[in-house]
């Protein structure tokens, strides 16, 4: 009987609570201040870029079995705000398909000046980060090597996310 009336009682205290308010008004609309843009390949890689520039695509990405294929400019990051500058991590988000037939998958992110900032291995889902000073443009990098053994046919699909923190800063 005793067990039953601590479940009666445990079972009507759930029932109390105190019920708070957030309102957040208005909630309103900015310009992207980092962007995506179609780089030197984007044709080779069929990029689209998304309304807004904060989305892009790529539907033409493939390589060979056992030999590595590298799209050196699918697209570019492009920090389009005249004074701040923006901290950022790209990453992993999904990955599907024939994924036990890539060998190698990188994303590669590059300055202005050509100089290496980060890489992504898809494969084990390291992300990297960096940050893009105002007005520059970014290149980004695909390095696809299917497995020998690959048979034709197969793919795979791949969701990467761009984080960009905050309003940036003026350094």
């Amino acid at each position: 009987m005793l067990l039953i009336s601590s479940a009666l009682i445990a079972t009507a205290s759930a029932a109390v609570y105190n019920l708070m308010y957030m309102q957040a008004m208005p909630i309103s609309v900015q310009t992207a201040k980092v962007i995506f843009a179609n780089g030197d390949d984007a044709s080779e890689a069929g990029t689209t870029i998304g309304t807004n520039g904060t989305y892009v695509k790529f539907t033409s990405l493939s390589g060979w079995p056992n030999a590595t294929r590298v799209y050196e400019n699918a697209s570019v990051i492009k920090n389009v705000d005249n004074v701040k500058n923006f901290e950022c991590q790209l990453s992993r988000d999904s990955w599907s398909g024939d994924t036990d037939y890539i060998d190698e998958l990188y994303v590669k992110i590059y300055d202005a000046s050509g100089t290496w900032k980060g890489t992504v291995d898809v494969k084990t889902g390291d992300s990297t980060s960096f940050t893009i000073p105002h007005g520059e443009i970014w290149r980004v990098e695909w390095s696809i090597k299917w497995k020998a053994e690959t048979p034709a046919g197969s793919t795979v699909t791949v969701t990467l996310a761009l984080m960009v923190t905050g309003e940036g800063t003026s350094e």
